[in-house]
């Protein structure tokens, strides 16, 4: 069936193949491609997560400055 989707071949060993075979079944997936891309998804989010977690580290030594402070008339 064509598709305008993108593809992406793996190859995979045996046991995360089980495994991915035990979540779709444990998640009643409809297949182990939505396994793949739920848990693709959720990897994007995590890194994301840490990616501004990390400029917030950077930032927690800066000086805070007000609201008012930044709006004041000079």
């Amino acid at each position: 069936m064509p598709t305008l989707k993108k593809r992406i071949n793996l190859s995979i060993d045996d046991s995360l193949y089980s495994e991915l075979e035990a979540l779709k079944e444990l998640k009643k997936a409809p297949s182990l491609s939505a396994v793949v891309i739920e848990l693709a998804k959720e990897a994007l989010e995590l890194q994301e997560d840490l990616y501004f977690a990390k400029i917030a580290a950077e930032r927690e030594g800066e000086k805070i400055i007000s609201h008012k402070q930044i709006w004041k008339k000079q």
